[in-house]
C-alpha cells in the first residue's frame, strides 16, 4: 500500500513536471519579445537603407551635375574633332574650377589654356578655350623641353637646368621682352612638380623651331629648354589673349605627377553650389 501510495505519488510528480515543461516552452514559443525585435530591426533597416540612399543622393548629384557639364561642354566645344580627349579635358576643367574657388585667377577672363604632351609633337597640341562660350580660340603647336625626350615628351621635372618640361596646373602672370620677344610669365601652382617656373624662367615664348615647317625637314617639332614654346606668328596673339591670371594645364604620361587640384569631388560641390556664377560656369 505505502508502495502504491509513493508510486503514484511519483507519478503525479512527473505529471505535474511534464506540464510544466509543456506550459514554460509554449510561454516561451508565444512571448511577443522576439518578434518585436525582429519587427525593430527591420524598421531599423529601411531607416538605414534610406539614409544611405539619400546620403549616396546628396554626395552623388553634384558629381553628376559636373561630369554632365563636362561632357557636354566637351562635346559644345568640337574638342573631340579639334583632338583632344576627354579625360585630358576633364582633369584640366576640375582644376580650372578648384583653382577659380581659390580665387587664384581672374573672373573676367574665362579661359582655359592645356598642353597635351601625351601627344606627338607633330600634332596641334595645345588648345586655348574660352570656357563661358565653349569654343577653341586658338589650337596650335607647341614644344616641349630637350630634356623631355624626342618628337614624344616622355621626362618631365621641376629641377634647373634640367631642359625638361614641367607638368601641372598654372596661372598666367604678366608679360616682359626678353630675347624671344615678348613672352608669358607663369607661376606653377603644383609643389614638386612645377612651383620652380619662376626660378627656371618657364615661360610661354615664340619660336622659330616651333612651326610646321620643321616638322617637315626633322619629322617632329623643335625643343625648348623647358617652356612651351609657340609659332612665331601666333605667340603674341595668344600671350596676349591668355596673359593676367588665366589657368594652363600641361598634361603628360607620369605615374607619379599629382596635384590636389584634380580633387573632382571638391570642383563639383563648388561648380554645383554656384548659384551667382562667381567664377564658375552655370550648367
Amino acid at each position: 500500500m505505502q508502495r502504491n501510495s509513493l508510486i503514484h505519488s511519483l507519478i503525479f510528480l512527473l505529471a505535474v513536471f511534464v506540464i510544466c515543461f509543456h506550459m514554460g516552452f509554449s510561454l516561451k514559443s508565444n512571448d511577443p519579445t522576439p518578434v518585436k525585435i525582429v519587427e525593430r530591426s527591420n524598421e531599423v533597416n529601411k531607416v538605414l537603407e534610406s539614409v544611405s540612399a539619400n546620403t549616396f543622393k546628396v554626395n552623388s548629384a553634384p558629381l553628376a551635375i559636373f561630369d554632365q557639364y563636362v561632357e557636354t561642354s566637351y562635346q559644345a566645344a568640337g574638342l573631340a574633332q579639334a583632338g583632344l580627349t576627354l579625360e585630358t579635358y576633364r582633369e584640366a576643367v576640375t582644376g580650372y574650377h578648384n583653382i577659380m574657388s581659390a580665387n587664384s585667377v581672374s573672373i573676367a577672363k574665362p579661359l582655359m589654356t592645356i598642353i597635351d604632351f601625351n601627344q606627338s609633337s607633330k600634332n596641334r597640341r595645345l588648345w586655348v578655350i574660352d570656357m563661358a562660350a565653349n569654343k577653341v580660340v586658338y589650337n596650335t603647336w607647341v614644344a616641349h623641353g630637350q630634356g623631355s625626350g624626342g618628337e614624344y615628351a616622355t621626362s618631365f621635372s621641376n629641377t634647373t637646368n634640367s631642359y625638361q618640361s614641367s607638368l601641372g596646373f598654372y596661372t598666367t602672370q604678366n608679360t616682359y621682352v626678353g630675347k624671344h620677344g615678348t613672352s608669358l610669365k607663369l607661376e606653377g601652382l603644383d609643389d614638386g612638380f612645377n612651383t620652380n617656373a619662376w626660378q627656371r624662367y618657364i615661360v610661354v615664348h615664340g619660336a622659330a623651331y616651333a612651326n610646321a615647317d620643321v616638322i617637315k625637314v626633322n619629322g617632329r617639332l623643335g625643343r625648348s629648354q623647358g617652356c612651351p614654346a609657340l609659332p612665331l606668328d601666333i605667340a603674341q596673339p595668344i600671350i596676349n589673349t591668355i596673359k593676367n591670371k588665366t589657368v594652363l594645364y600641361i598634361d603628360g604620361p607620369s605615374k607619379s605627377y599629382s596635384s590636389s587640384y584634380l580633387d573632382v569631388e571638391r570642383a563639383a560641390l563648388c561648380f554645383s553650389a554656384d548659384k551667382n556664377g562667381q567664377g564658375h560656369l552655370p550648367s
